[in-house]
């Protein structure tokens, strides 16, 4: 009897450890919620690069594809790339409108790409992001916090 309990615990215990660090099952209806703070980098093209923490903690970056301003309203699409602490990659893309007077952005996209076998339940989830930043100052500091949300398909 002592035998059977400690080889049902050592089982349990193993299979714990083989769950990935984040599982689609582990929150409500398989979304993910993060929170992101990033620094836009001035170069050609600019991008933002920081930081994501929450159901996926790790590093992201965005890089901007060419985008249209009309009016006070700059359209844009960007690649993103997130780097977990783990090390797993996760690629995607996204499409969305920051508002040039309030400084506040939304964009709407979906993960493309992972590098993990472990993490492939995550490749056609949907990604929502929103968030703020400092006031846009072209080759000068501007700061960015917000969520991102990521949406089994």
């Amino acid at each position: 009897m002592i035998v059977a309990v400690l080889v049902t615990c050592m089982f349990a215990f193993v299979s714990a450890l083989s769950v990935p660090a984040v599982s689609a099952k582990s929150n409500d209806g398989g979304r993910l919620v993060c929170t992101m703070e990033m620094d836009v980098v001035w170069a050609t093209p600019p991008y933002w690069e920081g930081t994501i923490a929450g159901d996926i903690t790790g590093t992201i970056v965005f890089v901007e594809q060419p985008a249209t301003f009309p009016g006070m309203t700059e359209h844009f699409s960007e690649l993103f790339t997130i780097t977990t602490t783990d090390g797993v990659v996760i690629k995607g893309s996204d499409t969305g409108v920051y508002n040039l007077n309030m400084f506040k952005f939304r964009a709407n996209g979906v993960i493309t790409e992972v590098s993990s076998p472990d993490w492939q339940w995550l490749v056609g989830y949907g990604l929502h992001e929103m968030g703020i930043t400092t006031p846009l100052v072209i080759g000068g500091a501007v700061h960015a916090t917000g969520t991102i949300m990521l949406m089994a398909p």
